[in-house]
């Protein structure tokens, strides 16, 4: 396919950008929203077989978590975690999932990633991320995006110089989107902090992690990306498209320029912004007919040991 259109310096009139922003805020702001994909673009690898995903019964009521202080975040309920567990075919979710997007929803009502407790008591493990992506849909666009250099293209843009009058320009090129980077590390880092700043949660860290790592781990961005302010010299990589997009699901275009980004590349593609009348059945629980499989797992470390589906 064509190279990224977001790997070049200029894309497109001001206004045109400017056109989209405004709509886009106006979706997020009237529920539902959603993303898809065409099904002409598939996944990186096969989807699990059917008898390898996890059974998806949950309990009668969600786990006991700490509360979610992310932006623009909602409590979850039995059935968002239901849906989660869906479209993930993964258990291990679910038991750390705390929030959903409070602005939207898919066309069909789910959500379409949630808020992670970066240290659920259920599994014992640090969460770097904050957020997941979980609408199949949008995972698998996402997907496409990133194999054909999404994240090259987009950690060129941040960490190039600016264009005359781009400083401060709708999404420009250069130091517009590094300080959206850097703005959007800093919540992340706040959040986490803020919601493990107990006792017990900083000797738990501590334990695990060492006093280093423990704080590396508290004052990482998105996607755990490494430092929530890099050095104004330091080049910086995005590292997650799928968590860029989230973090525009929860704090909404305009606040989260980055996931914005991920957002326009999607509809450039032809992503329909409002779901599809097919994909209900991919997140309901509800649903009495035929399933998709969910989206392969891509986290290459988990594949190798076998944990991501066992999850």
């Amino acid at each position: 396919m064509a190279v990224l259109a977001h790997a070049q310096r200029h894309r497109g009139p001001p206004e045109m950008r400017e056109l989209f922003t405004v709509i886009l805020s106006a979706l997020l702001l009237l529920c539902p929203v959603a993303l898809s994909f065409s099904t002409d673009s598939p996944p990186r690898s096969q989807p699990p077989p059917a008898s390898s995903i996890p059974d998806l019964s949950l309990s009668s009521s969600p786990p006991t978590h700490r509360s979610t202080i992310f932006p623009g975040s909602a409590p979850v309920d039995t059935k968002d975690l239901a849906t989660l567990v869906l479209q993930t075919g993964q258990r291990g979710p679910a038991s750390a999932a705390i929030g959903r997007p409070a602005c939207c929803t898919c066309r069909h009502g789910f959500a379409q990633a949630y808020a992670m407790d970066p240290l659920p008591a259920s599994t014992g493990r640090a969460n770097s991320g904050l957020l997941k992506l979980t609408c199949p849909h949008l995972v698998r666009a996402v997907d496409a995006l990133e194999d054909e250099g999404g994240i090259d293209a987009l950690n060129e843009r941040v960490n190039i110089s600016p264009l005359p009058g781009e400083e401060k320009g709708l999404n420009g090129d250069g130091k517009w989107l590094r300080e959206a980077v850097s703005e959007a590390h800093q919540v992340h880092a706040r959040v986490r902090r803020e919601m493990l700043s107990s006792d017990e949660d900083v000797a738990f860290l501590q334990n695990k992690l060492g006093e280093e790592g423990s704080l590396f781990f508290l004052d990482s961005g998105v996607a755990g990306a490494t430092g929530s302010q890099p050095p104004s010299n330091s080049a910086i990589d995005v590292k997650c498209l799928h968590a860029w997009l989230a973090d525009m699901l929860f704090r909404k275009a305009g606040a989260s320029a980055v996931g914005e980004e991920v957002a326009w590349e999607l509809q450039q593609r032809g992503v329909d912004l409002t779901g599809t009348p097919t994909c209900r059945s991919a997140c309901d629980p509800d649903w009495d007919g035929d399933r998709p499989n969910p989206p392969a797992p891509r986290n290459r470390q988990r594949l190798r040991s076998g944990k991501e589906v066992a999850r």
